[in-house]
């Protein structure tokens, strides 16, 4: 067997189950770093508050305007090991800028707060991105009042520093967590799939004749795999069955007309009168000729005994090709003085394959026509019954018939009424109702009204028709 890329049913189920964990611990991780970048920034927004809240309390109201006394402790304490840079700015009412850094940049909007919590934001200051603590202050002296405004920035190294160490500790906990998963579920996949390796070595260590059913313990969502393996393996037996049946059968039946056309071949190459040599070669004729149909009917025979020929359904206007076999067997009725003809539905739909039912027919014909004497008459005729869903196909004669106790055992494979000369081989019936039942129908023998034979096939209408059970006696 040759070897399909692909992933294997162990790398697919680690691929689904693994998949999702890892796309959920790709989330996780990101909305980690950024709880983490806002813890630090809670954390330092709490500093540089503190500062701002330092240098608005040493400003001061004064008749030329605010005096600042800065406490550079105030931004002392804003010192980080990152080496963030840290930037101040106070302005007074109306906009007047009073000390530190003149363009620090305003929130969005440019709204103040009037409020005496501290508002936070980002800013991009000196092609830094830098975080900003705003707040104001009332201010009352002589000369002017109103609000002042008190900024401190800060770089955003160490901030971006403890993010990432939180979120790296996160993530070293999730890889930890995605890997314990992951030997878990493959342990459990390898547990898991067990049976199906257990299976697997079962049908490897199979010989080629051994097509019994498994024996093996699978769970239940494999059970339907066993069974259709289980039924695959029965059908190859009797395809095998059928084939040796076969070989069996050509090797017995054949044996004696081949070595009859030998003997027949023999005798015309030694004759030289010109009258024997026409009788010679019109015997051999009549053996080839018997010969040939007996190898026919054994092909028909395997044919119709394989489980796919059953498969192979296409609608059939079964009426139809009743009465066109009925046609083409009339010359035959003629030479014989026998009066064939086809009575019954004018349509008669049914799924089946159409070559088996012109076999099953042809057969039943031919057994008519060969066992009536001359006058004889032999009516085949087709009719539906809707009640049922099913159609029925009988050939009547008004020959020899078969007693009642042979009417079973001329079904078996080349059995022959004792006392019959007229030739055969005894596959006839055996295929007629190999054909019947492979559809899903049944076949019966009674008496005609005119006390020969009438053979009587009966076919589901409906393309899956269960065959139905053989009758105990017909």
């Amino acid at each position: 067997m040759s070897e399909r890329s692909g992933w294997s049913l162990r790398r697919r189920l680690l691929a689904w189950l693994l998949g999702p964990v890892l796309l959920v611990s790709a989330g996780l991780l990101l909305d980690a770093y950024r709880g983490a970048r806002q813890a630090a920034d809670r954390a330092y927004d709490a500093l540089i508050a503190a500062s701002a809240l330092a240098i608005a309390d040493r400003v001061v109201g004064a008749e030329a305007g605010l005096d600042v006394d800065l406490p550079y402790v105030a931004l002392e304490m804003l010192r980080t090991p990152a080496e963030d840079r840290v930037f101040y700015g106070i302005t007074g009412p109306g906009g007047e800028f009073v000390t530190g850094y003149r363009d620090i940049p305003l929130p969005s909007g440019g709204e103040l707060p009037q409020g005496y919590d501290p508002i936070f934001y980002d800013a991009q200051y000196r092609g830094q991105t830098v975080r900003v603590a705003l707040l104001t202050r009332p201010v009352v002296s002589r000369g002017f009042s109103g609000r002042y405004s008190v900024q401190v920035a800060q770089t955003r190294g160490e901030r971006e520093l403890l993010a990432r160490s939180l979120a790296l500790g996160t993530a070293g906990r999730l890889l930890a967590l995605i890997l314990l998963v992951a030997l878990i579920t493959w342990l459990g996949i390898r547990l898991g799939l067990e049976p199906l390796e257990r299976l697997r070595r079962e049908v490897r260590r199979r010989s080629t004749q051994d097509l019994s059913p498994l024996q093996v313990e699978v769970p239940r969502e494999v059970r339907e795999l066993v069974g259709a393996i289980d039924s695959l393996m029965a059908r190859l037996d009797r395809s095998l069955r059928i084939m040796e049946q076969f070989i069996s059968d050509a090797a017995h039946q054949l044996r004696g007309p081949l070595a009859a056309l030998h003997t027949q071949v023999e005798v015309a190459l030694r004759e030289s009168d010109p009258d024997l040599l026409r009788r010679a070669v019109a015997s051999l004729q009549a053996t080839t000729w018997r010969t040939s149909r007996l190898a026919r009917q054994l092909l028909s025979q395997a044919r119709a005994s394989s489980e796919t020929a059953a498969g192979r359904r296409s609608p059939v206007d079964l009426a139809e090709l009743a009465a066109e076999v009925t046609r083409e067997h009339v010359p035959a009725a003629l030479v014989k003085q026998i009066d064939l003809g086809y009575e019954g539905a004018s349509s008669a739909a049914i799924s089946a394959d159409p070559v088996l039912l012109r076999e099953l027919l042809k057969n039943l014909i031919d057994n008519a026509l060969r066992y009536c004497p001359e006058q004889a008459t032999v009516t085949v005729r087709v009719l539906e019954d809707s009640a049922l869903a099913r159609v029925v196909m009988e050939v009547e004669d008004d020959g020899p018939g078969i007693p009642a106790s042979e009417r079973q055992r001329v079904f078996e494979r080349f059995y022959r009424i004792e006392g019959r000369t007229e030739e055969g081989s005894g596959l006839g019936l055996s295929i007629v109702r190999e054909v019947a039942e492979g559809f899903g129908g049944r076949v019966s023998l009674h008496e005609s009204r005119s006390g020969g034979l009438l053979v009587r096939v009966v076919l589901r209408v409906g393309p899956d028709a269960a065959p139905e059970a053989r009758p105990a006696s017909a």
